[in-house]
């Protein structure tokens, strides 16, 4: 149980830093320390949870601090 409930749906990293987009992500599977995930887009990726834990609430949708910053990060 790696991400918990709230992390069962986050927003792609790979979308994010290289497309400047948020997409959702679902997990694919959920580990130990990590989970796995893939994007609407077919991003696949991994999130390790072992040093700061499950996060507290959920992660998507996302925060809008988030999207304000990818969009301030464009160009």
């Amino acid at each position: 149980m790696a991400g918990g409930p709230h992390a069962q749906f986050v927003p792609c990293m790979t979308c994010m830093w290289e497309e400047r987009a948020i997409t959702k992500a679902t997990r694919i599977s959920e580990g130990i320390e990590n989970d796995h995930y893939v994007c609407e887009k077919g991003h696949q990726f991994g999130i390790d949870y072992d040093h700061g834990g499950p996060p507290s609430e959920p992660q998507w949708p996302p925060k809008q601090e988030l999207i304000d910053a990818i969009a301030k990060s464009d160009g």
